[in-house]
């Protein structure tokens, strides 16, 4: 039997038009859609969670740590120095960094007012939690789970299988980012996994091809709206 949960990634005011830092583009225009999803007369949610980037002002990816322009890949070693046991040198990955975004504290950090505002409707017995990531200034959090090197854990996981939950929808943003990585990490996690197209907004749009290859060949099921995901559910 199915358990689903509702993930909805970081719908954050600097990732939202017209004044966000890092925007999104088009981002708002998931906001109502995602909303409508939050009613339970309709829709077959068991827990619902909601992320949230959050930064300190010295965040490794921020380019201007890094004297870079934003969007410039960079190189960065593990932040434990752990070593590659065959060349003995530390372990790196080549990372994309970006304009300071969802500081701590900041209005740019905050979760938008109506998705804010929808979550606090939710019936009081639903489990439901906000999940702050990125708070650790060495690391990358694409994903909602954990760090991109697998070593901190947000509360994501274990809220999860707190509450029986076996089956992820996720929403937000970014469609080749933030939701890509959290969704294919979801899915290695031993959660099913499914992404609502028309409730995503990617920063790349002109690489949507490459950004569904990677969901498909990590097994996330991918579905055009909710009503897709629904019809799919009967079969």
């Amino acid at each position: 039997m199915l358990k689903v949960a509702l993930l909805i990634i970081d719908i954050q005011e600097d990732f939202l038009p017209p004044n966000g830092t890092l925007v999104v583009p088009n981002g708002r225009e998931v906001i109502e859609q995602i909303t409508k999803l939050c009613d339970l007369s309709k829709y077959p949610w068991l827990a619902v969670a909601v992320t949230q980037d959050w930064h300190p002002p010295n965040h490794t990816s921020f380019a201007s740590q890094h004297g870079v322009e934003p969007f410039t890949d960079v190189e960065f070693e593990h932040p434990l120095e752990e070593k590659n046991a065959c060349t003995g040198k530390v372990k790196t990955k080549v990372q994309t960094v970006w304009p300071d975004h969802c500081v701590q504290g900041t209005f740019g950090a905050s979760i938008e007012k109506s998705i804010m505002e929808t979550y606090y409707k939710l019936p009081e017995e639903l489990p439901k939690i906000v999940v702050q990531k990125g708070c650790l200034h060495d690391r990358e959090y694409y994903l909602c789970f954990s760090d991109v090197w697998k070593l901190h854990k947000t509360d994501l996981e274990d809220f999860l299988l707190k509450n029986d939950i076996n089956h992820v929808v996720c929403v937000g943003l970014a469609y080749d980012f933030c939701v890509l990585n959290s969704a294919i990490d979801s899915q290695m996690s031993g959660f099913s996994t499914a992404v609502l197209k028309n409730c995503c907004r990617s920063v790349y749009q002109d690489k949507i091809a490459e950004t569904e290859k990677l969901y498909g060949d990590a097994g996330v099921a991918l579905f055009e709206s909710i009503d897709e995901y629904l019809t799919s559910l009967k079969k």
